[in-house]
């Protein structure tokens, strides 16, 4: 028996249009979840990659690779009217060491800005980007760069660092991760990141209690001890919790 060619039906142009309109209504609805879910995963990200970076330079310690490493945090322009951060991890080995520590007039001991070096060039064995233009000059291995667009720190403009080494005693810092000066100087145990949007260029931290002052929607804090221990910690609903 033949098919009745009248029975078989398709789309009209209106149920097209429809289907159409409703596809849009249910992506525009589905866009924001997925561009903050986005968002979410690569501050997260980025928090977990730094955490990596400084666990990598403490573990060349521990190997024997460096005597003395170094983290530096640069926030500032990365080009394309963008700006961001540059996390750099530096070494230095025993032949660089011996010297500052053993020689009767370096000021190794008691100058413990310079100690924890952020400005010359010459000083880490190791330092991928001693001119700070974020071209790598130093291959080695042991050492790395990461350079982070969609999150920033508690300041800007400007480097702190943050020094580790076989001896505790050696726990030392400079710029933005040092508080206080002088005698009173305390190296900081947390590096705040957050989420980097035209309205936030930085994370606003109460420098007293270490909470945020405004409302963040991406908030993180790497803690590391004198020993090279790093944890890490998320601003939710109101306070502190171990990811």
């Amino acid at each position: 028996m033949r098919v009745q060619d009248e029975k078989i039906k398709g789309f009209n142009i209106i149920e097209l249009l429809v289907v159409v309109v409703l596809i849009g209504i249910v992506s525009g609805l589905g866009y924001p979840s997925f561009t903050k879910w986005r968002l979410d995963r690569e501050v997260r990200d980025s928090v977990f990659r730094i955490k990596s970076l400084i666990e990598g330079i403490n573990a060349q310690v521990q190997r024997g690779q460096y005597v003395f490493v170094q983290v530096d945090v640069e926030e500032g322009a990365l080009g394309d009217n963008e700006d961001g951060l540059i996390i750099t991890s530096k070494g230095m080995g025993a032949k660089d060491f011996a010297p500052l520590l053993n020689d009767n007039e370096s000021t190794w001991w008691v100058d413990e800005e310079n100690r924890c070096n952020i400005d010359d060039t010459e000083y880490w064995t190791d330092n991928p980007d001693p001119d700070r233009n974020r071209i790598i000059d130093n291959d080695a291995i042991e050492v790395r760069q990461l350079i982070l667009k969609k999150v920033s720190t508690s300041w800007t403009g400007n480097v702190g660092a943050v020094c580790f080494g076989k001896n505790e005693r050696w726990f030392n810092g400079n710029g933005e991760l040092v508080s206080g000066t002088g005698a009173d100087a305390v190296v900081d145990n947390f590096l705040f990141i957050c989420e980097r949007t035209s309205q936030r260029t930085q994370c606003d931290i109460d420098p007293n209690t270490g909470n945020p002052l405004t409302e963040h929607s991406n908030l993180f804090a790497i803690e590391w001890s004198r020993f090279g221990n790093i944890s890490i910690d998320k601003w939710y609903n109101g306070t502190w919790v171990n990811q």
